[in-house]
């Protein structure tokens, strides 16, 4: 077993430098392990001081890859929307940021002709188990009173939310 220490240290990688982990078998600590097994560098964390790496180097990483402009504020990114919309099948959804095409969760709210209650009951319900809290919030206002949903049929009244 090791002896447990603390130290100061620098380590700095390149790109290209290996990473991986291993658990303890008390699942108590992880330890990162940088560089090839000829150069390695190990350090074992608490799953509290993980969490805050982790917390701390999504920070930074957002940062360090947020484009700025010459006087250092952030240019905001430049989102585009390619919809295409069939009236009697599904809605296509592509999503580019930056030019760079983004894979996305689509929620459509479309209470057209042809839904049942129970079906769109049910895709409503399955839209709102999937979706993140803060596009929850904007399906919850959207299925309150969907426009088009005098065409669901057999609702008889119920309300759009339970």
């Amino acid at each position: 077993m090791f002896e447990r220490l603390t130290i100061g240290a620098w380590v700095i990688t390149t790109p290209g430098c290996s990473v991986r982990y291993v658990i303890d078998e008390g699942g108590q600590f992880t330890t990162l392990i940088l560089g090839d097994t000829q150069r390695e560098f190990e350090i074992s964390l608490d799953a509290a001081t993980l969490t805050e790496i982790v917390t701390q180097g999504l920070a930074s990483l957002s940062e360090m890859t947020t484009p700025r402009n010459a006087e250092g504020g952030l240019i905001e990114p430049n989102v585009e929307a390619v919809i295409v919309r069939n009236p009697d099948g599904p809605t296509k959804v592509r999503v580019f940021i930056n030019g760079i095409e983004t894979p996305i969760t689509d929620f459509t709210v479309d209470a057209g002709a042809g839904w049942t209650w129970d079906d769109w009951a049910s895709a409503r319900d399955v839209n709102l188990a999937a979706a993140s809290p803060t596009a929850r919030e904007r399906l919850l206002a959207a299925y309150a009173d969907p426009p088009g949903g005098e065409f669901i049929t057999d609702r008889e009244g119920t309300a759009w939310l339970k």
